[in-house]
């Protein structure tokens, strides 16, 4: 309301006292006395607070005040709103408003509702208890009474207000109905302001509805939607519906009688128009579409006034009520990186309650049910339907629904028209890759004497072949190997066998996680077959790979190999001696961080040569000692790269799996979140982003086999990419295509060998900076040191050949030549080799104290010995059956003599008594000794050792003597770090266990990349050929963050009389570790080349041996030896004929006995599993087979026999 004194927006506000005064029309404020005559006020009340004028500012800022002369008005419905408002609840008493009261007027008629004098008046106050008040004046919503000036409540003003109001009216409003209407209005405010009534007033009860509530009722006819409309509102008489449902029309007055008089009810227009849209319905009722419809916008059906009578929240929550809630969906399309949509779905809103909703999104399983959809909703919209039914959901069609279903249908043609996302044009591009990638084929071996190849006389090879199954489940990226043991063959032709007797197309077996096709496992069966027919006849040669009549051989991108001349050369420059020695340190990395001296050297050169590339260098080998924190170097140089100026590509990190955890655990530990963005790509990570086969063009597939391909934009937003070097090779295209800044190899003892795949997939990526991260850059020759270089600056050593002819022989240089040979490689690739050791920067580490410990050969173990030596004597003597085949299988032997004294071929581990086991194994009396004073110190122990059997004999002896089982590590354990008992995960647990611990690792698969600093003891029970690879297990302990000594056990097996095999390998192991200290010296393992077997042969004729077995040996003998025990039983008892049956093929029989007419056919079952039992197998493979011999033998009469070392065999009838 526009009043006669308002003025235009004031241009600004004296900053001074003002004038405060009660009005008709609000609470104004002036800054002069003389404007309070505009106001028709006598007196105004001085307020003197000094942010009052930014008060009043602020208010006509947000329209809470408009300006008049001279000052502000707030008008009372604003100052009622700004109580309720919490920001101004600090500020508003600034105003000096008038404490509130419960005061409520006494109303009084005059007249009656027909006379056109009809007038409501306040006769009087009340204090709301029921009290009279006395009441001098009222200014607005300000009363004057005798303890001064008090507030009304704002039901109170209102109430005031409408009285006025109505007095004020027009005289063409002094009509009965308007009376009425107005009565209606006053009377409902008068009751909620606790008004007192006369009589006339109270007994005339007039309501004029201004909103109506709509009731539903639902139900459903044959399938058909009913809806039934009541509509009501507040203060309605209870026969209120019978009553309109009476009248063909809606009157403008409906009369209720009461006992205290006539309710009326006045029926404005408004709301006259509506009740007569529902009048209109039969029954008040919409059916099927109609019904629909009405639900879905009642506005739309009941006229425009519908839109001011009816309250939409009203309305939802009765459709809540009734369970007519529908559900709105909009198209949810996810595409890559080429927009393709990969995922098609809907996202869905449900109301749960009024203004409220959940949301879903719901992905389609395949195009059929996204057509459905499609389906549905375009059928609704064709018969103007409002909601469409569809899997469960009801569906309100809006107006965007169209739009909506077209997107869908768009991606629904994408879906089914295959997207080619990998061409045959795009991967032949050879300008898409590095420029050392020469053509497209398939890859063949490189041929030289430098190369590394394990010949019959080199490494460690058991008598026995172990064939394990590798199976690569239905859209997995890793294969699953299971060690194809006899008791798993068995069970694996069995399960095969049923199969194919029921018809199955597939069969499952515990270890695969999902089963396995038939026409896979005959082919398993049969290469295994084959291979150990080869290994029985000496023929076995596992480079040579076995391929089908037309089989497809795989192709790769074929590199310039450098081997027999140079064919790649990435030139060095001078300039890289000089270099910093601080180095500029990343604002990513954490504050609390601080490098250690020889990190920060390091760090400072690696930057030097970054930036120095890639015109003058390519690449750099950090070879520093394990345990002096290359991690962080790294991940320093790649923080510190990205925030240089110019755009970097993405770094790429290959290591192995179990190292990528550490990585990430890195990252996070010693940079700022989010500021290397980390994409980590194994194993099942990969799914997500590999092409599907559907997506590679069909001549890739067909001619080439390529399949293995990630989806373009694969890396997204990733700066730093973890991967393995087995993803690396097996997805090398996608790889080779990418542009990296710098590329680090962890653990690049992996890419020594130049004619694996995984070397040849490293060398093949576009990089501006490669780092080759080992801590023994040199193993076994030279040639390790040539294929790291190859790797980081191709052609800096020339080819391999020439390189091998030149330097490989210089190992222990002699000569004076073969010295300056050595000193001239080390000149050449010093600029790019950062080395150092533990000895020279790691000063403040604890020390490393390394003992070798002398236990004397037990009586048991010197009759072992004795007589292995003697059976390996008469091994040229056709009537003595002697188990070496060669001296390889003797040193073996001997080997576990020393370790764990058992007759040779009972592998099986049976627990002894411990005081009996003692006194044969001295080693192990040692070991226990040891753990005494270490568990006394509450401090925790690393015990390496590479056998499994020996493994679970240790786990068995420790827990008899110290009461607690200690974990073991080997290569059965997970490595990936999404495992819930990854090897990380065991090896954390192990560490953060107070007090005394121990625990089994193999040296091989925990043997680098693991950090376990909280144990300071080091056990090496079995030692390794390679005294490098037994550096790399110790320092495990030794390494930054140890705080203690850390102890190394040398634990030798040694004789007075001769030289033990334990005592001969720590021997040389001593002499290749002195030897390695110079980094251009390798280590190498040590080969059967090493030993002379006379050097480990007791003199004379050692002590008796008693040969006769005990039914101890028989429960520890491997499978064969206890069929053959078996057979030499039957032997005995006077069977001519007896054979042992091959290993596949045998039908479920054992061994065939022959006393003609009479034979037996015998199944041999054992186990390596304590307390095993074994039920109905025996008996079902030997009745099974029991045909196959009868035909073969059909003048003899068999009889069935099952033989067992498991106690008690438990038959279940």
């Amino acid at each position: 309301m526009k009043l006669p004194w308002f003025s235009k927006k004031s241009a600004s506000l004296p900053v001074a006292s003002g004038y405060r005064a009660w009005t008709v029309d609000g609470v104004a404020v002036v800054w002069d006395r003389q404007h309070l005559a505009h106001l028709s006020v006598e007196t105004g009340q001085p307020l003197t607070a000094p942010d009052l004028s930014g008060l009043l500012e602020q208010l006509e800022d947000e329209g809470f005040a408009l300006p008049i002369t001279g000052g502000m008005l707030i008008p009372w419905e604003q100052i009622y709103a700004l109580q309720a408002y919490p920001a101004f609840a600090t500020s508003l008493p600034l105003l000096e408003l008038p404490p509130a009261t419960n005061a409520s007027p006494v109303l009084k008629s005059h007249h009656s509702l027909a006379d056109p004098q009809f007038a409501i008046t306040v006769s009087g106050w009340h204090d709301g208890t029921g009290r009279t008040l006395p009441v001098k004046k009222v200014h607005g919503g300000v009363i004057q009474t005798p303890d001064g000036e008090r507030l009304l409540s704002q039901a109170v003003w209102i109430t005031l207000h409408h009285i006025s109001s109505f007095q004020h009216r027009a005289e063409t409003e002094r009509t009965d109905l308007f009376h009425r209407r107005q009565w209606g209005i006053i009377r409902q405010a008068a009751l909620a302001a606790n008004a007192r009534l006369d009589d006339f007033l109270y007994r005339s009860v007039v309501i004029t509805p201004e909103k109506l509530d709509i009731g539903l009722r639902h139900t459903e006819v044959g399938g058909t939607r009913v809806v039934e409309v009541s509509p009501s509102f507040s203060g309605a008489p209870e026969n209120w519906l019978e009553v309109f449902d009476a009248y063909r029309e809606v009157p403008n007055r409906y009369d209720f009688p009461t006992r205290e008089g006539i309710l009326q009810v006045l029926v404005t227009p408004e709301v006259k128009t509506v009740l007569s849209q529902i009048k209109r319905l039969d029954r008040r009722r919409v059916v099927g579409s109609r019904a629909e419809a009405f639900v879905v916008n009642p506005f739309a059906a009941l006229g425009e006034d519908a839109a001011c009578v009816i309250d939409p929240e009203q309305f939802e929550r009765e459709r809540e009520r009734v369970g007519l809630v529908f559900d709105r969906f909009t198209a949810f399309i996810q595409r890559d990186a080429v927009g393709y949509p990969e995922q098609v779905g809907l996202q869905i809103e449900t109301a749960i309650r009024a203004g409220s909703t959940v949301s879903e999104t719901r992905l389609f399983r395949d195009d059929a049910e996204l057509e459905g959809l499609i389906c549905a909703v375009d059928r609704a919209l064709n018969q103007q339907r409002q909601v469409c039914a569809w899997n469960g959901f009801e569906f309100e069609l809006l107006g965007n629904t169209p739009d909506e279903v077209e997107r869908l249908r768009v991606a629904l043609v994408e879906w089914q028209t295959p997207q080619i996302l990998v061409n045959y044009a795009q991967v032949y591009d050879l300008s898409r890759y590095s420029a050392r990638i020469e053509d497209i084929g398939v890859e063949k071996p490189y041929y030289s004497p430098y190369i590394a190849k394990k010949n019959d006389d080199e490494g460690w090879f058991p008598e026995n072949i172990l064939p394990l199954i590798s199976f690569l489940p239905e859209g997995a990226s890793e294969p699953v190997i299971i060690p194809l043991t006899p008791q798993v063959r068995e069970l694996f032709e069995t399960k095969l066998q049923e199969a194919k007797a029921s018809g199955q197309t597939t069969f499952q077996i515990k270890g695969f996680p999902q089963p396995i096709p038939v026409r896979e496992a005959e082919a398993i069966l049969q290469t295994f077959t084959e291979v150990l027919s080869d290994a029985r006849q000496a023929t076995f040669d596992p480079t040579q790979v076995k391929r089908s009549p037309g089989e497809r051989q795989e192709k790769r991108l074929i590199l310039k190999g450098n081997i027999q001349g140079i064919d790649y050369e990435e030139a060095r420059r001078g300039i890289l001696q000089t270099c910093p020695t601080l180095p500029a340190l990343p604002q990513a990395l954490r504050e609390d961080i601080r490098l250690l001296d020889h990190q920060c050297e390091g760090v400072a050169r690696l930057q030097h040569l970054f930036q120095k590339s890639p015109d003058h260098c390519r690449g750099v080998i950090l070879a520093d000692d394990m345990g002096l924190g290359k991690t962080l170097q790294l991940l320093t140089l790649i923080a510190w790269a990205f925030e240089q100026p110019v755009d970097l590509k993405p770094a790429l990190i290959v290591a192995p799996v179990s190292l990528l955890e550490n990585w990430e655990e890195e990252t996070q530990k010693f940079f700022k979140p989010d500021s290397l963005p980390v994409l980590t790509l194994y194993g099942s990570s990969i799914q997500a982003l590999r092409v599907p086969r559907a997506s590679i063009d069909i001549q890739l597939l067909e001619q080439d086999g390529l399949v293995k391909f990630l989806r373009p934009g694969w890396r997204q937003s990733a700066r730093l990419v973890l991967t393995t070097y087995e993803t690396l090779r097996d997805f090398e295209f996608s790889f080779a295509e990418e542009e990296w800044s710098i590329m680090v190899c962890d653990e690049a003892q992996k890419i020594k060998n130049p004619n694996t795949l995984m070397t040849r997939s490293a060398k093949k990526q576009k990089v501006r900076f490669k780092i080759a991260c080992t801590g023994t850059p040199v193993e076994n020759t030279l040639a390790d040191l040539w294929c790291l270089f190859d790797f980081i600056q191709p052609g800096l050593l020339g080819a391999l050949n020439d390189f091998g002819r030149r330097y490989r022989r210089p190992i222990e240089a002699q000569t004076d030549e073969e010295q300056a040979r050595v000193e001239e490689l080390r000149t050449r690739i010093d600029p790019q080799v950062i080395r150092r050791t533990k000895a020279q920067v790691a000063k403040d580490l604890p020390q490393k104290i390394e003992q070798d410990y002398r236990i004397p050969l037990s009586t048991h173990q010197r009759a072992l010995y004795a007589n292995a030596i003697d059976l390996f004597r008469q091994r040229n003597n056709p009537n003595v059956v002697v188990p070496f085949k060669n001296h390889l299988g003797l040193l073996h032997y001997l080997r576990l003599i020393c370790t764990d004294p058992r007759r040779h071929g009972l592998e099986v581990f049976k627990p002894e008594p411990l005081v009996e086991y003692r006194g044969k194994a001295p080693k192990l009396h040692w070991l226990l000794e040891t753990l005494l004073p270490i568990q006394q110190h509450a401090e925790k122990v690393i015990i390496f050792c590479e056998f499994r059997t020996i493994q679970r004999l240790l786990k068995y002896y420790i827990e008899q003597r110290f009461g607690f089982s200690p974990d073991i590590i080997n290569g059965d354990t997970k490595a990936s770090s999404k495992a819930v008992d990854s090897r990380q995960k065991r090896l954390k647990a192990f560490q953060a266990k107070a007090g005394f611990g121990a625990i089994i690792l193999s040296p091989v698969a925990v043997g680098f990349g693991v950090n376990i600093q909280a144990a300071n003891h080091v056990i090496h029970y079995t030692r390794h050929w390679n005294p490098a690879k037994e550096d790399q297990a110790t320092d495990r302990a030794y390494r930054i963050g140890a705080t203690k000594d850390v102890h190394v056990y040398y634990p030798v097996i040694h004789a007075d009389d001769f030289t033990t095999f334990d005592m001969k390998l720590h021997e040389l192991l001593q002499r290749k570790r002195e030897l390695a200290r110079d980094m251009l010296n390798g280590t190498g393992e040590i080969t059967p080349n090493d030993f002379d077997l006379a050097d480990v042969i007791p003199m004379g004729d050692g002590l008796p041996f008693d040969a006769r077995l005990t039914l101890d040996d028989a429960l520890q003998m491997r499978p064969d030896y206890f069929e053959g025990l078996v057979a030499a039983l039957w032997q005995q008892r006077g069977f001519s004929e007896v054979q042992r049956t091959p290993t596949s093929g045998d039908h479920g029989i054992d061994v065939v006995a022959l006393r003609r007419p009479q034979g037996e056919l015998i199944q041999c079952k054992s186990s390596s599993c304590e307390n095993a039992q074994l039920g109905w197998d025996a008996i079902k493979d030997v009745v099974a087979g029991a045909a196959t011999y009868e035909q073969r033998h059909p003048d003899v009469k068999f009889k069935k026999v099952c033989m067992t070392i498991v106690f008690p065999m438990i038959i279940h009838s």
